[in-house]
Formats: structure tokens, C-alpha cells, sequence
């Protein structure tokens, strides 16, 4: 792991930095290599897709202060057997993560694998 990676998950208190590192582990193996990565620390997120816009973004990270969501740009377009997602937009979906309260990480992969597949064909890749 980074530098700037380790810097942006210890400016979390150590419970909520515990469940964003091990979701960010479970998303980059299914996003990395092949997608690109980066950190908003604006909005203290961390975002995998093509480019840095509606139409390139896969999927998020953003730690909160109890809890980590995995947001999904374009979730609402997944199959999701689990119920897993969350949300009513137009669009996104999330995951709640909560300390005792975890999805099954399988489940998690699933919709992550989902929403390469996703995105790619919007890529017509």
C-alpha cells in the first residue's frame, strides 16, 4: 500500500480505517490493474474508472464516521441478488459497511465483478 494510500485511511479512527482498508483490498483485486485509481481528498473519497467523470467512474470508497460506504456509479443498473444495495438515485447505489454488520465479502465481489462487466459494455468494450 501507498504512502498517500496508508496517510488517507489513518486520518479515520482506527475502526472505520480497519474496514475501509480491508474493502479497498477486495476492490482492487477485482478493479486493479486495468482501471485507474485515485484519491479525492476533498471529498475524501477513493474512486476506480477510466476518467474522473459520471461516465468513467466504476466505484467508490468513502469512509464516514462509523461506517465505509461502496458506492457504485452506475449500481443501479447491477443485479443484485443479495440486496446488498442501497440508495434510490437515478443512478448510484451503495453498500453500507458498519462495524459487526459486514455484507458477505463474496456477495461484495460479485457486484464488484458486475460493475466492471457494466461498465465496460457502456465503454462498448
Amino acid at each position: 500500500m501507498t504512502k498517500d494510500l496508508t496517510d488517507f485511511f489513518d486520518a479515520f479512527s482506527p475502526e472505520v480505517s480497519t474496514m475501509a482498508r480491508a474493502i479497498y483490498e477486495a476492490v482492487a483485486e477485482i478493479m486493479l490493474p486495468g482501471k485507474t485509481m485515485w484519491i479525492d481528498h476533498a471529498d475524501k473519497m477513493i474512486t476506480f474508472g477510466t476518467a474522473k467523470n459520471m461516465q468513467g467512474e466504476i466505484c467508490y470508497i468513502k469512509p464516514l464516521k462509523d461506517s465505509v460506504n461502496l458506492g457504485f456509479f452506475h449500481g443501479a443498473n447491477l443485479n443484485d441478488p443479495a440486496h446488498l444495495l442501497q440508495g434510490t438515485g437515478k443512478l448510484l447505489r451503495h453498500i453500507k459497511f458498519r462495524k459487526g454488520n459486514s455484507p458477505n465479502m463474496n456477495a461484495v465481489k460479485t457486484l464488484l465483478s458486475a460493475a466492471l462487466e457494466e461498465h465496460n459494455s457502456r465503454q462498448g468494450k
